[in-house]
């Protein structure tokens, strides 16, 4: 009955209900469209705010660094003191004997009370400064013969890393090494080193020597370090000296290693130690703040640099050092040929660990100045995120 009603009688409500219907679909579909169009205008704006708000951030950061670094000379100077702690680790360094070479393993410690850290080195240029502690470390580390020789560099530099470093600000800490006193050598420092001659042999700075001449007393003197034949200035079996290996104080592996030594039909050594004494050394520095920084004369420690050194029947190998003042050695391989592998003798040092800082991460000291003896945090700079988690 309702059908027919529809059909016969009122096919213009039909009509009317399907209009009706159709104008329902297009007010909800443009309110729709109106919406999708609103959102898309939003996330637009919203991403504009975004741009800008990383814009201006970066702004900030670029005027904060930049005023920073044309300040500099008022602002932060070498020998200040900076306000940095390290990660605490209870347990510290487990140095066994067969990566050492000493006759004992060995557990590094933290000192009990913190280091003091100073400004050794800025580099405008890169936007970064050195720290070094102001105190060497209260620990002993023993190393000796090829395997010290091979993993010294290595273990020194991983011994501070594990020790010194801040990983809460991405700080990592290393050791001192040759290079950091060698930048800051004046033209006297540079004279020192490259005029240096050895007492027995007469060589000079970056001469070389060759060992192992049939018949002569060097025969079999010809015994070196696994970790020489990839060093610069070496030379396995040849007089020509290498020239696309390693520096003196790269690390050489990357894990500590348990090669040894290798007996060479002829060996070739550069003169690459040199040495200096207390008086002639405190004119090789402009800066007597840094001389007196890192050759404290009652400082004894090891640097993350190797050097070979050329005698008459023998050559050395082992690490740079400081000593009571002076540039040391501490020879803990020799190419003699007193056991079936080399010569070798025990040396300790102690640790003197650097961190290398980003300027802007920064906040320098406004009162009083930060290179005085006052050594409280308000007469320090400041570190971000060290300060604010104090």
């Amino acid at each position: 009955m309702l059908k027919k009603f529809f059909h016969k009688e009122n096919g213009s409500i039909t009509l009317f209900i399907l209009l009706a219907i159709l104008f329902f679909l297009i007010v909800i579909f443009s309110i729709f469209v109106a919406s999708s169009n609103k959102q898309q205008s939003q996330n637009s704006e919203i991403d504009k705010i975004k741009k800008e708000y990383a814009q201006s951030v970066h702004d900030i950061d670029q005027i904060y660094k930049s005023t920073v670094l044309d300040n500099l000379p008022n602002l932060i100077k070498i020998g200040d003191y900076v306000n940095y702690t390290y990660d605490t680790v209870s347990d510290g360094y487990s140095l066994p004997s067969t990566q050492s070479g000493y006759t004992s393993n060995q557990t590094i410690k933290q000192p009990n009370t913190p280091l003091n850290w100073r400004i050794l080195n800025i580099d405008k240029e890169n936007g970064t400064m050195d720290l070094i502690s102001e105190t060497v470390t209260n620990q002993l580390v023993y190393l000796n013969g090829a395997l010290g020789y091979n993993n010294g560099v290595y273990l020194l530099n991983d011994i501070c890393k594990t020790l010194y470093s801040n990983h809460n600000v991405n700080i990592s800490a290393r050791s001192l090494n040759i290079e950091d006193i060698e930048n800051q050598m004046n033209v006297t420092g540079e004279n020192t080193k490259n005029t240096y001659v050895n007492v027995e042999s007469k060589l000079q700075y970056g001469q070389t020597k060759t060992y192992g001449q049939i018949g002569s007393e060097t025969e079999n003197n010809t015994y070196y370090p696994n970790l020489y034949a990839k060093e610069n200035t070496s030379g396995i079996n040849t007089t020509t000296t290498k020239q696309d290996g390693i520096d003196n104080s790269e690390n050489g592996y990357t894990s500590p290693t348990s090669d040894t030594s290798t007996l060479a039909d002829s060996l070739t050594v550069t003169q690459t130690f040199y040495y200096f004494k207390t008086t002639p050394a405190n004119s090789c520095f402009d800066n007597s703040i840094l001389y007196d920084m890192v050759f404290n004369p009652s400082t004894q420690y090891f640097l993350a640099s190797r050097f070979s050194s050329c005698f008459d029947l023998s050559a050395s190998f082992g690490l740079f050092r400081v000593n009571n003042g002076n540039l040391s050695a501490a020879y803990i391989f020799s190419s003699g040929s007193g056991t079936s592998a080399g010569n070798s003798s025990n040396y300790s040092g102690r640790l003197r660990p650097v961190v290398t800082v980003n300027i802007d991460q920064i906040l320098p000291c406004t009162g009083t100045a930060a290179d005085g003896k006052d050594k409280t945090i308000e007469h320090m700079h400041q570190i971000k995120g060290i300060y604010e988690a104090n």
